[in-house]
């Protein structure tokens, strides 16, 4: 027993994984992860020097691949404790932490989409401190809650993967009032401490879905500013010209006009039965200047909607210093506090400041009401105004000559003890958001595991290890102390810790042990492990570490093996990153699928795994908005797909934050417009099928659906596709015909079918309808490969002035655009790689952007001329089509 420490009672193990949590849970037991059956070790032949081997086998299913080495691709966080009565933002608005239960949804401050509550904690009494921030909010949190901070004019030489500046530390509350004692008493001089703002929160409310019945967001913007709407119908009084242009876009008679003869403005009355409708259904009748307020309607809209209701503020009300300095100036109270939250909504830091009530003239006092000016700042400053003359002199990223764009902590103040609750998200971050849009944080499961093989077995060494010990003390050893306290082990009582050493030691003379993992090459070979011996190891981001590290230090998981864990077992935990971690658990070189070696196990947790299909939209409309292209593709498709520089793409000009829309269908779909249908007819995986509308007016292409015939629905054939489709557009209503088209191959007869049947026949007789009126137009044969590829890539690029717009719910496609390579010769990569459901071999990608190809060469068939006429190297083609595409 170690010295001075004795037994826990009471305690209170409250860990409930998540459903991918539990998975790997199961893998760091000595049961069989498959039956839970009881591991031997069972003699299987001889070494080479005729020693008898042993392999660990279940004796209950004789299962005999038992999980040694642990990857998980991403693990929930930990929890933080908040009064009952804080609120935490949802895709829905805000609720009081009493009202959040397990499995609902709240916002991820890093995407600003959505994730899920996995566990509820007991209710607790705690010391809770007031933090208070530059923008006049504040937050109550317990001691040692954790935040992301970071202390601005510090300078750093951490860096992460990307060799990116690494400022934000781990910090529990009480570290941070410390901070700020010390900094009253005349530390730290110059600095201050900052947390990080939330990405715009993806709220679930769109207007747009009551289109008919409510406002435009910047109309009401703008009638908020300049507007008078305390009458029956709502007037409008401003000198830009701009604006009343951008009133009549949205078809508003704006001719009936009054004007004074002192004034530049002109009065706009606005005869509108709808819109005064639509202001009365807000509420907002009859409110003068002094009450005018936004409903939620709006607050809790989408990001797209809420910066044109900045835009109509700003462009009236608003104000754009020549140093770029924005605000928004009302005598509504109400109203400032509404902008002020629509500000954090997206992003910015947000400050009311009340001016004076009234002024001096002649020497008489004149009363006057009360002026809120909202100061604010946003990473897009220069889109939440329109006119040109306060445009211009916004600025992108603009921070009002602070040093950082963050929350900055200005004071901290204790405020005694209150009954709390702990909240586990489905994040490998643990961040969310709370009160006023401020980002609280926490490594979950790994520290979990450590603590209760330490609590099960006496004797134990487990191993937690990240590259630096610094980084590991200022994140998963946090993570270590927290979890021990709230599961009841007392410091000093039940455990012990050794700061030089790095160590936290249990009554029972188990120990948790921090290694630092980095290379040195003065010890290339890892000597100083020596001949230590542990008896298992938790690695925290184990992608910034060597293999030949991990594996040395593998090989020293042999104490006490036997009679608890019966095998050495290693848990990794790391953010999707390239080297061998990726090679070795995820994908190969070539992108396939790595099927893993015996005894190890790769568990992902990614976006496809949780089953609502809402949550997955925002959450990928989130990801589609982080500005590095390799950042957004490494976290979309499995977390680890992506490669960091491609000069192999070949689609090398799509941009995801430029070519996909979120709900583009809803938003441009037009059931009087032709329909095309563009097919593919590999069977393997699926069957391919993908329609557009074009706008040539505009010059836009909508690619609006994919529809996809899965073999395990027995849809990966032309008839039954066909007919699926048929249903959906009859269900839809659609009246403007179906063009069908797409690979020249497929009008080819087959085999099995008689004269004058193919693929296209076989379709237009399953879609044939009086409604639908499918027709076929094909180009005669297949464009060359290397010419109409860099044709699409042009259109991407804006080649005479067209525009691609995808909805982002063509996830095929998009992988398609993303991770299709060309060959050296300019073609597209078709290497087929293995199924392992199906055993066969197939071509992964390339089925959905072949249909694209197509379509683009035939519908835009005279800037195909012109981009062929341009090129000089390339053998030009001109083959005709069957007649020429009219609307």
């Amino acid at each position: 027993m170690a010295t001075g420490l004795i037994p826990p009672s009471n305690l209170n193990i409250d860990f409930q994984p998540s459903s991918k949590q539990y998975e790997v849970w199961k893998c760091l037991q000595p049961e069989c992860p498959i039956c839970g059956g009881k591991i031997e070790h069972i003699e299987n032949g001889k070494d080479r020097n005729g020693n008898a081997t042993y392999k660990p086998v279940c004796t209950k299913c004789g299962n005999d691949d038992i999980p040694q080495i642990i990857l998980e691709g991403g693990a929930a966080g930990g929890g933080k404790m908040l009064p009952l009565d804080s609120k935490i933002c949802t895709p829905t608005g805000f609720k009081y932490l009493k009202d959040i239960k397990v499995g609902d949804f709240i916002t991820n401050p890093i995407t600003g989409g959505a994730q899920e509550v996995v566990w509820l904690h007991p209710l607790e009494k705690h010391h809770f401190y007031r933090i208070h921030f530059i923008d006049g909010t504040y937050i109550d949190s317990s001691e040692g809650h954790l935040w992301n901070v970071h202390q601005a004019g510090k300078r750093t030489k951490r860096t992460d993967l990307n060799g990116d500046k690494m400022n934000e530390r781990v910090k529990p509350t009480k570290w941070i009032f410390e901070w700020v004692e010390k900094h009253k008493q005349g530390s730290y001089k110059g600095r201050s401490l900052i947390i990080p703002l939330t990405s715009p929160v993806k709220f679930a409310i769109s207007t747009a879905a009551a289109r008919k019945n409510i406002i435009e967001p910047y109309v009401l913007g703008a009638l908020l500013g300049d507007g008078c709407i305390s009458k029956k119908y709502p007037e409008l009084t401003t000198m830009d010209q701009d604006i009343v242009d951008r009133f009549t876009v949205y078809g508003y008679d704006m001719s009936k006009i009054s004007k004074k003869a002192d004034s530049k403005a002109t009065q706009y009355y606005i005869y509108s039965d709808k819109l005064a409708e639509a202001i009365k259904k807000l509420n907002l009748t009859g409110c003068t200047s002094i009450n005018k307020f936004i409903p939620d309607l709006y607050k809790y809209a989408t990001v797209e909607e809420r910066i044109e209701l900045m835009q109509g503020l700003m462009d009236t009300d608003g104000y754009v210093d020549d140093r770029g300095h924005m605000s928004y100036s009302t005598i509504s109270k109400q109203l400032a506090e509404d902008v002020a939250f629509i500000v954090r909504s997206l992003g910015g830091v947000a400050t009311i400041k009340k001016g004076a009530a009234g002024y001096k003239k002649d020497g008489e006092y004149i009363q006057c009401n009360d002026c809120y000016d909202v100061y604010f700042r946003t990473k897009i400053n220069p889109e939440l105004v329109s006119i040109p003359r306060k445009k211009e002199r916004a600025k992108y990223e603009f921070n009002g000559g602070a040093s950082e764009l963050g929350k900055r902590i200005v004071d901290v103040e204790y405020i005694g003890e209150q009954t709390s609750r702990c909240i586990t998200v489905d994040d490998p971050s643990g961040l969310y958001v709370v009160d006023d849009f401020t980002v609280t944080h926490n490594s979950f499961l790994g520290a979990s595991w450590l603590i209760s093989c330490c609590l099960r077995w006496p004797n134990m060494r487990m191993v937690v290890g990240r590259k630096t010990l610094k980084s590991l003390r200022e994140s998963t050893w946090n993570t270590i102390c927290m979890i021990a306290k709230d599961w009841g082990l007392k410091e000093g009582v039940n455990y012990k810790i050794n700061n030089l050493s790095g160590e936290m030691t249990f009554w029972n003379d188990s120990k948790i042990i921090m290694k630092e993992l980095s290379f040195q090459p003065s010890d290339p070979s890892y000597l100083r492990f020596g001949s230590s011996e542990f008896s298992g190891c938790f690695l925290d981001e184990c992608g910034e570490l060597d293999e030949k590290a991990v594996e040395i230090l593998f090989s020293r998981i042999r104490w006490n093996i036997p009679n608890t864990l019966v095998v050495p077992k290693m848990l990794m935990s790391t953010n999707p990153c390239l080297g061998w971690v990726r090679s070795r658990f995820v994908l190969d070189d070539d992108g396939n699928d790595v099927i893993c070696k015996k005894y190890e196990r790769y568990i992902p947790f990614s976006v496809y795994d949780n089953p609502d299909s809402e949550f997955r939209r925002q959450y990928l409309n989130g990801l589609m908005r982080i500005s590095n292209k390799a950042d957004r593709e490494r976290l979309l498709y499995g977390n680890w797909q992506y490669v960091d520089v491609n000069e192999m793409a070949a689609y090398w000009n799509f941009d995801g934050a430029k070519h996909l829309v979120d709900g583009l269908r809803e938003k441009v779909y037009n059931p009087m417009n032709p329909l095309i249908s563009g097919w593919d007819f590999n069977v393997a995986p699926y069957m391919s099928e993908l329609e557009f509308q074009f706008d040539f007016t505009n010059k836009k292409i909508y690619v609006l659906e994919e529809n996809i015939g899965k073999p395990e629905e027995k849809e990966n054939n032309t008839p039954k596709l066909a007919i699926k489709i048929r249903e959906k557009h009859l269900s839809r209503q659609h009246l403007g015909g179906i063009i069908v088209t797409g690979d020249p191959s497929g009008a080819a007869r087959s085999t099995q079918t008689e004269e004058g049947v193919n693929n296209y026949t076989i379709i237009v007789d399953n879609m044939k309808n009086g409604v639908l009126k499918p027709r076929i137009k094909l180009l005669q044969k297949q464009p060359p490969q290397t010419t109409r590829l860099e044709f699409v890539n042009a259109i991407l690029n804006g080649f005479n002035g067209w525009q691609v717009m995808i909805d982002m719910r063509c996830r095929k496609l998009t992988e398609d655009m993303v991770y299709q390579q060309k060959n050296s010769d300019g073609t597209k990569a078709k290497k087929k790689v293995l199924n392992p459901k199906t055993g066969g071999k197939e071509e992964k990608y390339g089925h959905l952007s072949d249909i694209l190809d197509y379509v683009l060469v035939l519908f835009l068939n005279n800037e195909w001329r012109r981009f062929q006429n341009q090129k000089t190297t390339i053998e030009t083609y001109t083959a005709p089509v069957y007649n020429t595409f009219e609307y």
